[in-house]
């Protein structure tokens, strides 16, 4: 094991140093780039022409591969941050869980005269009478203007088709073709 972790470490080093060598410091390269885009933006605004615009592009191209690294390895260090603390009750974890809550509270919400509507039991009162006019039917008015826009697949001949019940040959065909064993039937 103690031969392993050590190539494993061996491996690491050598994988940073091609890292470095290959792709070179993406937070600065990141900066550089943003720089770059801001330069060419000018220029282009200065000098509307189709040479001025080619190289934005290719700037800003360059510049959003920069930008996928740099968020690659954000993710990458921010799952091995969790992999290390995990839930292990740290003050990471519960960092990670208050902001979660903070994220998903519901302040405040819009009822359908466009009011807004605060406090935990005005929202609470809010949602279990939306959801109970839903659920009980008290609005008959269903608006089909989305789905006539929806194309129509099933006609009333597929529909009465698929209403039938199948034939013994229908039957014996499903049964075969999930066990082949059974054999031939007659």
């Amino acid at each position: 094991m103690w031969t392993f972790h050590q190539k494993m470490k061996r491996l690491a080093s050598t994988l940073s140093v091609w890292s470095k060598m290959q792709f070179g410091d993406i937070y600065a390269k990141v900066k550089d780039f943003e720089a770059r885009v801001k330069e060419a933006e000018d220029n282009l605004i200065h000098n509307n022409t189709e040479e001025q615009r080619a190289e934005l592009h290719g700037i800003n191209a360059k510049y959003i591969r920069f930008m996928k690294m740099e968020d690659s390895i954000l993710k990458q260090k921010s799952q091995l941050h969790w992999f290390r603390e995990g839930d292990s009750n740290s003050k990471y974890f519960h960092a990670l869980i208050r902001g979660r809550r903070r994220r998903l509270f519901i302040h405040k919400l819009l009822n359908d005269n466009a009011e807004w509507i605060q406090g935990d039991e005005h929202i609470a009162k809010a949602a279990c009478e939306h959801f109970q006019n839903i659920f009980t039917g008290e609005d008959k008015f269903i608006d089909e203007i989305p789905i006539n826009c929806i194309p129509r697949l099933v006609n009333q001949e597929h529909n009465d088709r698929m209403k039938e019940l199948p034939t013994m040959e229908e039957l014996k065909e499903v049964v075969y073709s999930m066990n082949p064993k059974l054999g031939n039937w007659t």
